[in-house]
Formats: structure tokens, C-alpha cells, sequence
């Protein structure tokens, strides 16, 4: 079994916005208008998320993309409600990027990372951020299981399940954390546990969050710890 194999869980390309892909409402604030273009929120969102370097040695990257408010919205079947709701926000972009670690059978039953990804949402003002931070951690558990998790290049992923609250220090403006775990079944028959740890956090106007995950075993708390402090940082210096 080639740990890479576990490409298929990608944790969906703008995990923090779990907002733009589900539907419902949530907490509104008043509509603000955005401050930056799309380009130049974007090049901010490429200065704040995590690169390859600040995940480990080797790893490389496999998925980088900006989502716009109108791609986030077509993801949603109320995709007239999720543009107002975006509005209501300030949203102005999400940045996602996703980074695997090198082939090697040392990935599993180590509690090593094997993949990490790290999204970040920009916002007009802090009240946008706060609230669309609110919205995602009032989702429940089935949503986050549907939408951090997925099938796909003949990878089952089944027994999903979904711990809210996980104790993690509290970082940036605030935060919280959670733990999904499961199976994945690979095409050649191979069954392994997975655990992903997810850190949702807010400075100032930006939302963030940052994933990993390991095989056979929770992933290192150290690790995590180490990538949201770092993507904290960034994310100060570039309100």
C-alpha cells in the first residue's frame, strides 16, 4: 500500500469554508463591501497560508487554488441565498492549499503527518469573519464528515465519525478544534484507520484553518500544534 494512495481524502478544497458548501443560513452582520479586489486578496491569501517547507521536508504540494464567492456558491444547492449570505459577511476570497508527504511505508502506524491542508478566508471586517466562523462550528457532524471527507480514485472511505470540541490551546482572535476519523479501503483490498485532526481558527478578518492527518494513529499534536502557530503568525502580518 502506497501511503499516497490517500490522495482521495481531500479535505475539500475550502474546508474552513464548509460555508460555501453547505446550505442553510447563520449568523449575519451588516453587508459590507469588500476593500480588495479578488487579485489582490488573493495574492494576501498566498502570503498567509502554509507552503511546503513549513509542513516538512519532502512534502510537496498537490493542490493550490483560489475559490471565488461565485465558484463557493455554485457548490451550494441555494446558490442565490449563498451570494447574499457571502454579502452579508464581507467575504472577499478563500485561498486552499493541500500538501502530501513523501512516499514512504514509514507514514503508517507512526502518528507522522501524511498529508496536511490549509484554507484561508479573507473578509472586509472582523464581524464578517467572526460570523462565518460561528456558522461553521454550529454545522453538524454529518456535514463535516461529508464535506472534509471524500471517496474518490477507488479509495471507500466508510466509518466516518466526527468529534466536536477537541481540546487544542486556543490561538488567534479564537479557535476550536476537531477530529474525524474512519476507514479507508484502498483498490487492492488494504484497510487503514485514519485520523484527521482539524484546528479552525480566527485573526482579525481572516478564518482559518489548518488539517492533518495520519494513518493507523492520530497525528502528532506537535505538528499540528507547530502549523497553526505559524499560520497565525502570517496571518497577523497580513490583515
Amino acid at each position: 500500500m502506497t501511503p499516497q494512495r490517500l490522495v482521495p481524502l481531500a479535505f475539500a478544497a475550502a474546508a474552513l469554508a464548509l460555508a460555501a458548501a453547505c446550505g442553510g443560513g447563520g449568523a449575519k452582520t451588516p453587508t459590507a463591501v469588500p476593500t480588495l479586489t479578488a487579485s489582490q486578496a488573493e495574492q494576501k491569501l498566498r502570503q498567509v497560508v502554509l507552503q511546503a517547507f513549513d509542513v516538512g521536508d519532502g512534502f510537496t504540494q498537490v493542490a493550490s487554488q483560489a475559490i471565488t464567492n461565485d465558484q463557493a456558491a455554485r457548490a451550494r444547492p441555494d446558490t442565490a441565498q449563498a451570494l447574499r449570505q457571502y454579502a452579508d459577511w464581507g467575504q472577499v476570497l478563500a485561498y486552499n492549499v493541500q500538501y502530501s508527504a513523501p512516499p514512504s511505508p514509514g507514514l503508517v502506524f507512526n502518528a507522522n503527518t501524511a498529508r496536511a491542508t490549509n484554507t484561508a478566508t479573507l473578509f472586509s471586517k472582523s464581524a464578517g469573519a467572526i460570523a462565518a466562523l460561528a456558522y461553521v462550528r454550529d454545522l453538524p457532524s454529518s456535514t463535516v464528515a461529508n464535506f472534509l471527507l471524500n471517496d474518490g480514485a477507488g479509495t471507500k472511505i466508510s466509518d466516518t465519525q466526527v468529534v466536536k470540541e477537541l481540546n487544542f490551546p486556543a490561538r488567534g482572535d479564537e479557535s476550536f478544534a476537531w477530529r474525524l476519523s474512519g476507514k479507508a479501503t484502498f483498490p487492492n483490498g488494504f484497510t487503514v484507520n485514519f485520523v484527521a485532526d482539524a484546528v479552525f481558527v480566527r485573526v482579525g478578518r481572516i478564518d482559518g484553518n489548518v488539517v492533518t492527518l495520519a494513518l493507523g494513529a492520530a497525528p502528532r499534536r506537535d505538528q499540528l500544534e507547530a502549523l497553526v502557530a505559524t499560520f497565525v503568525r502570517r496571518a497577523e502580518a497580513n490583515q
